[in-house]
């Protein structure tokens, strides 16, 4: 491949400490709060076993242009699921049939292909294409959790208007007509919780309102008055963590409980769009570091308990995704400068693939686990066969299509 020399540039000084503002302290890195575990925590863990590696994807007729898509939502089609390499469901994608090939209306949870549909009226959910139930409003799901048995969905209105709906087999649990989600159903050692925004509208400015709902238990979150802005919310080990913008600081600031940990930014304007990547050994914030006013030299960063871990060029990069194991970390960005889509793990080059041959297609296509790293491999241009990205080595799969997830069970 071209273009193996320049990557990133790691960081080797120490992040500088937020000074206090307002009625926060920021502290030096060290334990965690509310976990018991910091960098180096000293845990022992019970080895997992092993998972198995499950594949959804699109297969469209031989010699149709998916590509150019003309016939999009009236083409024969096939979604299905894939166990260890070999095809375990297929189902016609059709209206009929209530399946759609949309990548974010199907998906693989604990080895099961589970599908979603709006019809004139109604959303339909399916499970292995037998119908599990359906109700009433068109919902675009942005949730999906299965447990017991009981499948759980979280829904914003597919025409777009405000609010959204938390339900449980189709039973509305909680529901807002106002705001909209954040971050969709997750699980924390048994507990269900997502996160939402509400803006509130004063006079001629808009506040934003940041909740967290665990159990069913709505908890304000970022209340304070010198929060600008909050970025991303988790609940991790019952502790929530939360990245900040505060009032007179250019630098993002990390809640661990009530403690309050500095995401620096250097010699950087600010820092923009912080994310929080957790799994249990290591806290790793993902973001931008502006330079300029007007966006022209930002600068894909990241950082590993607190301290800058890497910069990634800005003009060329575009970052795509973000995939923690424990300590490990694997970023999927494309460089432009290059033309080639690369696979980081814990800031060394782990693989590079031409981007005229492969793009990358969302979040979902993405996963890592107990040691294993896998990535759909998107066909960039008609003629280019499906691949799978698992542990360094790249398979190509002879139909006309792609994968749209990858996930472990």
């Amino acid at each position: 491949m071209k273009g193996k020399g320049f990557y990133a540039v790691a960081a080797v000084l120490p992040a500088a400490l937020v000074m206090s503002c307002g009625t926060i302290e920021v502290d030096a890195p060290g334990d965690v709060s509310g976990t018991g575990q910091g960098p180096g925590g000293g845990q022992t863990v019970p080895l997992p076993e092993e998972k198995e590696l499950y594949v959804t994807g699109v297969e469209y007729p031989e010699g149709y242009d998916w590509h150019a898509d003309e016939n999009y939502g009236h083409v024969a089609c096939k979604v299905f699921l894939m166990k260890e390499g070999e095809r375990i469901v297929e189902l016609s994608a059709d209206e009929r049939n209530l399946v759609t090939s949309d990548a974010d209306m199907h998906r693989c949870v604990d080895g099961h292909l589970y599908t979603d549909y709006s019809t004139e009226s109604e959303t339909v959910i399916k499970m292995d294409g037998e119908e599990l139930f359906r109700y009433q409003e068109r919902e675009m799901i942005c949730g999906f959790q299965v447990v017991d048995g009981d499948v759980y969905t979280l829904g914003m209105p597919r025409d777009g208007a405000d609010g959204w709906t938390w339900r449980r087999n189709g039973d509305v649990m909680m529901s807002r007509t106002s705001g909209y989600i954040m971050n969709g159903l997750s699980l924390d050692n048994g507990s269900m919780w997502f996160t939402y925004v509400d803006p509130v509208v004063s006079g001629d400015k808009v506040k934003e309102r940041y909740y967290l709902v665990s159990d069913g238990k709505t908890i304000p979150v970022g209340a304070a008055a010198d929060v600008e802005k909050v970025d991303d919310i988790l609940l991790y080990g019952g502790v929530t963590y939360y990245t900040a913008r505060l009032q007179g600081m250019n630098g993002h600031v990390v809640y661990i409980g009530e403690q309050a940990m500095s995401v620096p930014a250097g010699s950087a304007r600010e820092t923009l769009g912080c994310r929080i990547h957790y799994a249990g050994r290591s806290i790793y914030v993902s973001g931008t570091k502006r330079f300029a006013m007007d966006g022209s030299m930002d600068m894909p960063s990241l950082w590993k308990d607190f301290k800058l871990d890497f910069n990634y060029q800005g003009s060329s990069t575009v970052m795509h995704g973000y995939y923690v194991d424990s300590d490990d970390i694997y970023c999927v960005y494309t460089d432009t400068q290059h033309d080639e889509l690369r696979v980081y793990k814990s800031g060394l080059v782990d693989s590079e693939h031409d981007a005229f041959k492969y793009s990358y297609l969302s979040h979902a296509g993405g996963c890592a686990a107990d040691g294993h790293f896998s990535l759909a491999l998107h066909p960039a241009a008609p003629g280019v066969l499906p691949a799978l990205l698992t542990d360094g080595e790249v398979k190509e799969y002879d139909f006309n299509g792609y994968f749209t997830s990858v996930s472990y069970w």
